[in-house]
Order: C-alpha cells, then structure tokens, then sequence
C-alpha cells in the first residue's frame, strides 16, 4: 500500500505542471472564494527530519538527502492570474568525508513552466537554474574549527535584519515570498572559529566577493529605472572581504562584537556626464555588535551595524557617500505553546540633505505567531509587517501538514498594500497571492 501510495503521488508531481498551465486561469477564479490560512513564510530548513528514531530510523541516519516539489501561486484581486508554476530538486548531504573531515552540500534547481512569471519574463516557453547555496569542509582540532569553501557567514541575532547580518548577498527575485534563511548566496570563504572557556571567536576571508541576484529588466517585480535604456558600464573592483568577531557569554546573555571590511551586495549606479550608467562597489567597513538575553521562556535580542561608505544616490543620479547606522530589537517569547515574536528594524542616514533620492531614516516592525497541533505534524503561522512609514502593509500567514516523513503539504496567502514609491516592496503593490506547495522526500 505505500508503494502505491508513493507511486501515486510521484504521478500528481509530474502531471501537477502540464494541468497548471491549461487550467491556471480557472483555478485563479476558484481560489478567490476559498477560505485559506496563512503562512509568514516557507522554512524547509530541518522541516524534513522525522520526528523521532522509532519513526523512521533510516532517514535520520543517513547523510543524503534528496527531495521534489511543486509550487503554484495566484494572484488575486485585479491582478488576478497564475504568476508560479514550478517544479523543483534539492540534494542535501552533512556527513563525514573521511577520519577528521565532515563536508555539507546543498544544491538546489528549478524548472519554470511556461505560466510562470521567471519564463514570461525571459520570454521563453520554460526555464531553468540551479544554485550550489553551501559546499564546504570542516576539519576540527582540538578548540579550533576550519572549514573552507562555499558557506553562508550569518553575524547576527534579530531574524529578518541586515543590521549586520549583511555578509551574504541574497536572491531578490521573489524575496518577499521566501524565507530568509533561504535568499542567502553562498561565496568562496575560508572561515575559523575558536573556543576558549566563555569565548568565541570567528573570523573569515572571502577571497572574490559576489552580488545579489536580481530581477531580470522585463521581471514583473523589477524596480523601476528611469535610466534603464542607458547603455551600462561594469565599474566595479574584487577586493577580498574579511571580518572578526568574539562573542563572550555573560552568564546567560551572550554579547559579541565585529568588526569586518565587506564589499556591497547591491552594486550602485551613477550617471556619467559621457552618458552612460556606471556600475560600482566600494568596500565599506562595517563595526557591530550583537546582543541576546533570556528572561524566563522570552528572549531580548539586538543588533547594532555602523556602515561607512554607503553609495547613495541623488537627485541627479549621481552617486555620493554617507554612514548608516543600522539598529534591530526582536522579541521571542513562548506563552502556552504559542510562539511570538516582534521586532523592529531602523535605519539612519548621516549627513542628509534634501538632495539625496533616499529617505533620511527608514525601517519596518514585524509581528508574528507560530502553533503546532496534532503531535506538530500541522503548524499554522501568521505574520504582518509595516513600513514606519505607515504606508506599506504585508499580512501573510500559512498551513503547513506533514503526511509522513516523506510527503509535506503547504499553503499561503499575502496580502500586500504598498504605497511608498521608493520602497523595495514597491514592485509588490497590491500583490495578493495564495500559494500552494507539495515536496517528497524520496
């Protein structure tokens, strides 16, 4: 029976695609009377391990990891079609490599069906890609770790800040429906953390940076450019990112400090009086620091992040340098098996003046609630963010069934009000959008 069951839901997987593209538009209509719950995000991340080793001891032991999905998503309201529809691959292996050595690889591809807004916008009737997210070595001696090749450095505490988790570039084509643990890009990083009684310290050098993937020009969520149709210039330098860091536990609390020289993930541009868009990236310093402290079952977290040499543009899209004080406060707090969270993300521009195209200070706050029911094979999320502007609103939330340890079940919906025309989410305005997911593990 569960080999039938298994070959069953192999079939939907392969047919979901071809009856998504004939009947999009009619299931987009269907979808808007549906009472649906909500989700914040997707978080695969660990969402796959069994729940104990009576359950399935033969996955939990095993290094490899291979899994399949399919997502489709609507959009809803006046802009009412079916803006995904793709299928997908991820291969995973944490092991041991040899006697002293332990290697992770995550890789992951995608198909885009010809409905789906990635192959509409390419003007193609599919595409594809795939992304290497880690693939590195460990080695271990003593109180000293070293671990060499492609890695995600995460420097920070409150979920969703940049303050100064800001190390990795990211994958911004859809980053408002994906999570964030997920946007990160790994670069080549040589990395070494050392333990001495209540000290960590860490430290990294990346030898040639890389930068954000970004919408592609005909994307229905590229920013508007008024300058698009100008010929442009690769102005930018490869300077080698290193970083230090030493956190010190306090008791309970645990404070650390950094200090790193980092190259921007977002390149500027500026216009040169020859006529052309100039694409750069000067290395900028950044000093943190990263704070928790438990209280009972509630957490305090901040992040602070001092940015010099940030390119800003202004009005005449020339392209000036000024600091940035970036500040994050969270809260984490469990209260009869509901978990909550809120936060705060702000940040502030010296030296301002009325010439600069950007806001002199700009943020967002975030709310959100997690349960688990049914043994947490079912876990329902609810989240909502807002600009301190007041004028960009997100409420999101999702469902997320677990059949088996094998087979994983997902819906969303976001509602989206985006009014600041100078907001990242602007290209997201009136983007309501019901989401639904299924992956197998095999």
């Amino acid at each position: 029976m569960k080999t039938v069951s298994f070959l069953l839901v192999c079939l939907a997987f392969l047919c979901t695609p071809v009856l998504a593209q004939a009947e999009g538009d009619v299931l987009a209509d269907d979808f808007m009377g549906d009472d649906l719950e909500m989700d914040l995000s997707f978080t695969e991340e660990g969402a796959d391990e069994p729940k104990s080793l009576d359950d399935n001891p033969t996955v939990e032991s095993s290094p490899f990891r291979f899994s399949l999905d399919h997502a489709l998503s609507f959009r809803l309201g006046s802009r009412n079609d079916l803006v995904n529809n793709r299928s997908g691959a991820n291969f995973e292996y944490a092991g041991p490599v040899g006697e002293s050595l332990y290697a992770k690889l995550d890789a992951t591809s995608s198909l885009y069906w010809s409905a789906d807004h990635q192959a509409r916008s390419s003007q193609k009737s599919y595409t594809a890609d795939g992304l290497i997210r880690e693939a590195w070595l460990q080695s271990s001696s003593g109180s000293l770790t070293v671990k060499a090749g492609l890695q995600s450095i995460v420097w920070g505490d409150v979920e969703g800040s940049q303050a100064t988790d800001t190390l990795n570039p990211v994958d911004n084509r859809e980053f408002l429906f994906v999570d964030f643990e997920d946007v990160r890009i790994g670069q080549p990083t040589l990395s070494l953390t050392a333990y001495q009684d209540n000290v960590t310290w860490e430290t990294f050098v990346t030898p040639a940076p890389t930068y954000n993937k970004n919408p592609d020009a005909n994307s229905i969520y590229s920013l508007y450019n008024p300058l698009a149709g100008l010929p442009q210039v690769d102005g930018k330098e490869s300077h080698p990112e290193v970083g230090l860091r030493g956190k010190v536990r306090l008791g309970v609390a645990e404070v650390a400090l950094l200090v790193a020289q980092l190259t921007p993930n977002q390149p500027s541009l500026q216009l040169d009086p020859a006529g052309f868009l100039l694409e750069t990236a000067k290395p900028y310093r950044l000093t943190g620091l990263n704070f928790n402290y438990p209280v009972g079952d509630t957490l305090y977290k901040i992040d602070l992040g001092y940015k010099t040499n940030q390119g800003v543009n202004d009005q005449a899209f020339g392209l000036v340098y000024r600091d940035r004080m970036d500040t994050a406060l969270g809260v984490e707090t469990t209260v009869d098996q509901h978990s909550l969270f809120a936060s705060v993300t702000v940040s502030k521009l010296y030296n301002w003046d009325e010439s600069l195209a950007v806001k002199e200070q700009q943020g967002f706050a975030s709310l959100g609630w997690s349960k688990s029911y049914l043994h947490e094979d079912l876990a329902c999320s609810m989240g909502m963010t807002g600009g301190l502007s007041l004028k960009d609103r997100i409420l999101n939330g999702s469902v997320e069934y677990t059949l088996n340890d094998r087979l994983k079940l997902s819906t969303a919906l976001f509602f989206l009000s985006v009014q600041d025309q100078t907001s990242l989410f602007y290209p997201y305005r009136d983007e309501h959008r019901a989401v639904f997911k299924v992956r197998v593990q095999l």
